[in-house]
């Protein structure tokens, strides 16, 4: 059975990535829908293509990981790291780490899961 502690965590990671999902479907639909108001707008280079698709990689990554926590989060996590090559100035924004942090907190509470089962069996 679960602990009370290892649900709260769950489900408070659950909603943050909720909420990032969410807000990352805002940006994308801003960003390839709608056009900017000065007439001058260029289309997207390739490199921007890429850090979009690899950015709904990890999102879609946040979102598998509400029902498989390992495999969601190692797919946001490796898709965060790719994206971080392929962008090294997003290493420079501190705030973009809890992408990532959220990614390894759904892969930590699923070990912790995996030894609370195996330690009650």
């Amino acid at each position: 059975m679960e602990t009370k502690l290892i649900k709260i965590i769950r489900w408070t990671l659950r909603v943050l990535s909720g909420l990032f999902i969410v807000f990352f479907l805002f940006m994308f639909i801003g960003e390839t829908f709608f056009k900017p108001e000065s007439g001058n707008a260029e289309p997207m280079s390739i490199n921007s293509i890429i850090q979009l698709l690899l950015m709904g990689i990890s999102m879609t990554g946040l979102g598998l990981a509400w029902k498989w926590e390992l495999t969601g989060g190692i797919i946001a996590l490796a898709a965060f790291i790719v994206l971080g090559i392929v962008n090294p100035s997003i290493w420079q924004f501190s705030l973009l780490y809890i992408y990532p942090a959220t990614a390894i907190l759904f892969i930590v509470i699923w070990a912790i899961s995996k030894n609370a089962k195996v330690m009650n069996e």
